[in-house]
C-alpha cells in the first residue's frame, strides 16, 4: 500500500501547483500557455544530477521509443491543460482532467498492460471517479471541452507508456531517459521565430517575483511527479491516477481561501446552498473510494 500513500502525497503538492499556475496564467505573467510548456518541460533536465551516481544506463531502442512517446504525451497533456487554466477556474478544469485521465488509464492500462480491477479497488475506483467528476461545475465552453479532454487523454496515455517503460528497464534509469525526453520534445519549439521571441520576452521581461514563483511551482511539481513516478512503478497505475481525486479536496480548500484574497485570480460560488451540497457530496465520495481502497 506504500504507492497509494506516495500517489496521495504528492496530489496534496500538486493542489498547490495547480492555483500556483492558474495565478501565473491569469495574471498574464506567462504571455502564452505555450511558454509555461517550454519552461516546464526543459526544467525536467535537472535529471541529469542522477548521472553522478552511476544508475543511468545506455538505452536500448524500447527504452527510447517509450520515453519519447511519454515525453510526447505529457508535453501535448500541459499544454492543453494550461490552455484551458487560462480561460476556465481551476476548480474547475482540473477535477474533470483527474476524471478523465483516470478513466482513459483505466482504458490504455487494460489494452496496454492487461491490467484490470476487483473488488473493493474497483468499487473505489467507481468512487473516486464520481467524487472527482462532481467537484466540478462544468462552466466550460466548447473549446475548453476540447483542452480539458485532450489533457486528461494524453495524461493517462503518459502514465500508462510511463509504467511499461519501468517495466523493462530500472527505475532511476526510466526516469532519465524520460525527463530528457521532454527537453527534447519542447527544442524544437525554437525553430520558430515567433516562439523564441515570447519565450525570450517572458524570461527578460517578466519581474523576479515572477520568476521566483515559476522556479518554486516547477520544483514542487517536480517533487509530486516523481512521486507519481514512484507509485506508478510500484502499483497499479489505474489506482494512481484515480487518487488525483484527491487533489480536489485540496483544491476545495485552496480556492475558499484565496478567493477572498484574491477575488480576480481565483472565484470558487460555494456560498450557494446547491454548490455547497455538491461539494459535501464529492468529498464523501472520494472519502469513500480511498477507504475501501485500504480495506
Amino acid at each position: 500500500m506504500l504507492y497509494l500513500f506516495l500517489a496521495l502525497g504528492a496530489q496534496v503538492i500538486n493542489a498547490g501547483v495547480v492555483f500556483l499556475d492558474k495565478f501565473l496564467l491569469t495574471s498574464k505573467s506567462i504571455v502564452r500557455p505555450l511558454v509555461y510548456v517550454f519552461y516546464v518541460s526543459m526544467l525536467s533536465g535537472v535529471a541529469v544530477f542522477v548521472l553522478p551516481f552511476g544508475v543511468v544506463l545506455s538505452p536500448a531502442s524500447e527504452v527510447i521509443w517509450l520515453s519519447l512517446i511519454t515525453s510526447v504525451s505529457f508535453t501535448v497533456s500541459i499544454y492543453f491543460l494550461y490552455n484551458a487554466l487560462f480561460s476556465a477556474d481551476a476548480s474547475d478544469v482540473a477535477p474533470v482532467v483527474g476524471a478523465v485521465s483516470a478513466l482513459a488509464t483505466l482504458f490504455f492500462s487494460f489494452l496496454f498492460l492487461k491490467a484490470n480491477l476487483s473488488g473493493n479497488f474497483l468499487l473505489g475506483f467507481v468512487f473516486l471517479i464520481a467524487g472527482t467528476i462532481l467537484m466540478s461545475y462544468f462552466r466550460f465552453n466548447r473549446r475548453i471541452i476540447f483542452y480539458v479532454l485532450l489533457a486528461g487523454i494524453f495524461f493517462a496515455l503518459s502514465a500508462v507508456t510511463v509504467k511499461m517503460l519501468f517495466n523493462i528497464t530500472s527505475f532511476w534509469n526510466g526516469f532519465f531517459w524520460s525527463r530528457l525526453g521532454n527537453v527534447a520534445v519542447v527544442l524544437p519549439l525554437l525553430f520558430w521565430s515567433a516562439n523564441r521571441r515570447a519565450i525570450w520576452q517572458n524570461a527578460t521581461a517578466s519581474s523576479f517575483q515572477t520568476k521566483f514563483l515559476i522556479l518554486g511551482s516547477k520544483f514542487f511539481a517536480g517533487v509530486a511527479f516523481f512521486l507519481i513516478l514512484l507509485s506508478i512503478k510500484l502499483g497499479n497505475v489505474s489506482l494512481v491516477s484515480a487518487i488525483a481525486g484527491a487533489q480536489f479536496v485540496f483544491l476545495l480548500l485552496f480556492a475558499l481561501i484565496f478567493t477572498k484574497r484574491f477575488p480576480e485570480y481565483f472565484y470558487e460560488s460555494v456560498h450557494h446552498f446547491h454548490a455547497i451540497v455538491q461539494k459535501i457530496a464529492a468529498v464523501v465520495l472520494i472519502v469513500l473510494g480511498y477507504f475501501l481502497l485500504f480495506l
